[in-house]
């Protein structure tokens, strides 16, 4: 069994992650690090475990104790560990901190998002980065296109995201992530991103949207994404636009394509942004590091979402 330690156990990201780890077959939830919450019960912070394993908050941690740490907040402990990695060299470490691309990352942290870098997860990495869900459902709207060298001009990103992303997020850090692995893809682009946000009604679903030139049919832009996301397990491409109720709740991302004018192209993608650049992506990651199919725990629709503080009646319509 994978030993897995969380800190910054009382978050919300963590919330979810529990959610799909204590269901998880190959997983043993052993140290959970919120020192703001020692000795209480999860169910007093996340809603929807109660009737469930018990677990409860800790003021320690010991790495060399474990497989696999998720840093999911800021702290100085979680800072520690990603310095002193090397002093464990048998343990994972998995960063979904707020803070993880605010420049300071470790070159040795391999990018997580599996569509586009699963290679990297698979041949011998140690640690890895959850992408930001902004970034993540972008790279998976233009990522085949770059890989083609068909991008060539400034992007404009529309992003339908929930209410509290909207509020919280820095664009300057997300447009600087997405080109960092666009230009990976192509050296060639010298385009800018920009991002406009708006507002969704969902509170897990984000849609990303944009319009390109590309002289291709749709039928050629499918050849390249199918060509890109063909063997990957929750990539999917549709023809039309797919509501938010298909991947609501799920580690499923679907990117739709229409051409609304001669030598353009729109590209949708939507997944729940709650596990896309969150926690699901974070248990996909961890499923590559340890030589497991990218499935494992993630085939079924995780349970309710919701952060400390929250009642039951304000996140039950997030139960699957």
């Amino acid at each position: 069994m994978i030993k897995v330690g969380i800190i910054g156990a009382d978050k919300p990201d963590s919330g979810e992650l529990l959610r799909i780890l204590v269901n998880h077959p190959e997983v043993d939830v052993v140290s959970l690090f919120a020192p703001g919450m020692t000795g209480r019960q999860v169910t007093s912070c996340h809603a929807g475990f109660i009737g469930e394993r018990a677990m409860t908050f800790s003021d320690k941690i010991d790495p060399s104790k474990l497989d696999v740490v998720f840093i999911a907040d800021d702290s100085q402990v979680g800072k520690d560990v990603k310095d002193r990695v090397a002093e464990w060299p048998e343990l994972r470490v998995i960063d979904l901190s707020p803070s993880r691309f605010d420049g300071s990352l470790s070159s040795e942290f391999a990018y997580g998002l599996s569509e586009i870098n699963r290679k990297g997860l698979v041949r011998g990495a140690k640690y890895a980065a959850v992408p930001s869900p902004m970034a993540a459902l972008a790279l998976i709207a233009l990522y085949p296109l770059a890989s083609h060298l068909l991008l060539s001009a400034d992007l404009e990103v529309v992003v339908s995201a929930p209410d509290d992303i909207v509020k919280s997020v820095d664009t300057n850090i997300i447009t600087d992530e997405i080109l960092w692995q666009l230009r990976n893809a192509q050296s060639s682009f010298d385009g800018n991103v920009t991002i406009k946000l708006l507002p969704a009604d969902s509170h897990r679903v984000m849609r990303i949207h944009t319009i390109l030139k590309c002289p291709l049919a749709l039928d050629e832009v499918e050849k390249i994404y199918d060509s890109i996301f063909d063997d990957h397990n929750f990539t999917f491409t549709s023809f039309s636009n797919v509501g938010g109720e298909e991947v609501e709740g799920t580690q499923k991302s679907v990117v739709s394509f229409n051409k609304p004018g001669a030598g353009l192209l729109e590209i949708v993608c939507v997944a729940d942004c709650r596990l896309r650049g969150g926690a699901g992506d974070a248990v996909h990651a961890m499923n590559l590091l340890f030589s497991l199919h990218e499935k494992v725990g993630l085939q079924l629709k995780s349970a309710a979402y919701g952060s400390c503080g929250e009642t039951v009646s304000k996140v039950a319509s997030w139960f699957a």
